[in-house]
This record gives C-alpha cells, structure tokens and sequence, in this order.
C-alpha cells in the first residue's frame, strides 16, 4: 500500500539503453536503493500517436448555468440541447474550454446581466468563449484583448465558427494598459477580465479608464485563498461590491 508510481516520458532517440541506465544510477543514488535491477524500472516504448487530437475524445458537450451548452465543433448537436444557447468551441492552444470553474463563473454570471446592446470588453480573452457568449446574448459590440496572438487568433476563428463572420468583433494582441491607451479603448458596459490574480491586482487601478459610468466588471480566476485580497483592493479603488460566487476552489467577483 505504501508503492508509488511516477511516470516520465522521454524521447527515445535521445534516450538510448545506455542513457537510461545512467538515468537509472542516479536515481537509485538520490533515493538510496541498492537493488534496482528489475524491480524499481519499468521502460516501455510508447506508439507515435496524433497527440494534437488525441485529447478531444476526452471532451464532450457541457451544460454551463441554465441556458449554456459548450459543444466541442466535432460533434453534432443532441436534438435535446437545441434549445439551448449553443457555444461552439475548438480550443485550439488557446484556454477557455467552459469546464474550468473560472470559465464557468463568468458564464453563470453572465447570463443573470443585461448585455443586450451594450459594448463589452474581454480581458484575457484566450479561445473566445466569454466573447461568444456576450454577442449569443446580444452585445452590441465586442472588443477582445490578450497578450498571446494564438489566443487572439483562436478568439477570432470560434467566433467566425458560431456567427460565420467577426462583425461586432474587434481584437487586441497585447497587455490589458497598453491596449485600452493605444487604441482609446473606453466607456464599456461591461468588462470580462477571467484571468490570474496577480494580474488581476496589477490592472484594478486602471479598470475605470475604460468603464461607463455605471459599467460592471467581472473578475474570475480568482483563488478563494486571493478572494479577500482582491476584494479589499477594489474597495480601495472606489469600486463597489456586488456579488461573489465560488466553485470549488474558485472565486468570481463581480
């Protein structure tokens, strides 16, 4: 009962029999032992496969909220989902498959807000899912920002995936205060931010440079752990509180 197993992949034209063996050595070294023959090794040569698709068998359609369906773009619609708000996504290298709590957050709370004609902003857009989400429940105008162009890229092709063209979708490639400076970025209704934390903490300061008025924001992201951290830090910046939903280990502060 007390076995443990660690698993280690390594190339195999760079790891020949020799190199293991040496591999072998310094790990029974590190760990004290002195009969390893055949009893603490294990080397098994894995079959090339397509590693870049291989993970969609494991992802299948998710019901996020009331109204939200996440359908992976390879498979086809149940006629029972129909009625719902259906987010078609190919996350590509990009992150934001809907399972992750912080995703999911920003989705449940999205569907309690009036975004119906209103000009929103997607910090950290990463595969578009928040930003799809926001046109599916009628945004006026969309403008997307990251700091990785295949994140941009990916935001641009699952949002020409659900709506077949990028109208009312402008995109970004840089960090949240160069962005919103540079191209006079402002006035937003709402802004989507599901990002880190730490990142997060750095941005609070200039959030009212591109919000209305009255405009609402939604962090996620956000460890329960750095809630009250966050929170008390957007209180310094004359932002009011509105609500704070948790799942598992997460936090959304709105």
């Amino acid at each position: 009962e007390n076995k443990k197993e660690v698993n280690i992949w390594l190339p195999i034209n760079e790891w020949g029999k020799r190199s293991r063996t040496s591999f072998e050595k310094i790990i029974c070294k590190l760990l004290n032992i002195n009969d390893a023959k055949n009893h603490f090794f294990q080397w098994k040569i894995i079959k090339e496969e397509d590693w870049l698709t291989s993970w969609k068998k494991y992802w299948s359609p998710e019901l996020v909220g009331n109204n939200f369906l996440i359908l992976p773009c390879w498979i086809n619609l149940n006629e029972k989902f129909k009625n719902k708000q259906i987010l078609k996504i190919d996350p590509g290298a990009a992150f934001g498959t809907g399972s992750h709590p912080s995703t999911y957050l920003c989705l449940e709370r999205m569907e309690s807000m009036l975004l119906s004609q209103k000009k929103v902003l997607d910090i950290g857009c990463g595969s578009g899912i928040l930003s799809i989400a926001a046109k599916l429940l009628g945004a006026k105008e969309v403008c997307a920002v990251d700091n990785d162009y295949l994140a941009v890229n990916s935001t641009n092709s699952n949002f020409q995936l659900n709506f077949g063209n990028l109208k009312k979708l402008n995109t970004y490639l840089g960090s949240f205060n160069e962005v919103i400076i540079k191209n006079q970025l402002k006035n937003f209704d709402f802004v989507l931010c599901n990002i880190l934390a730490e990142v997060i903490k750095e941005m609070i300061p200039n959030i009212y440079k591109c919000l209305s008025n009255n405009g609402e924001v939604i962090f996620s992201g956000i460890l329960n752990s750095q809630k009250d951290e966050i929170i008390k830090i957007l209180i310094q910046n004359d932002l009011k509180l509105m609500d704070v939903s948790t799942r598992k280990d997460w936090a959304c502060i709105s």
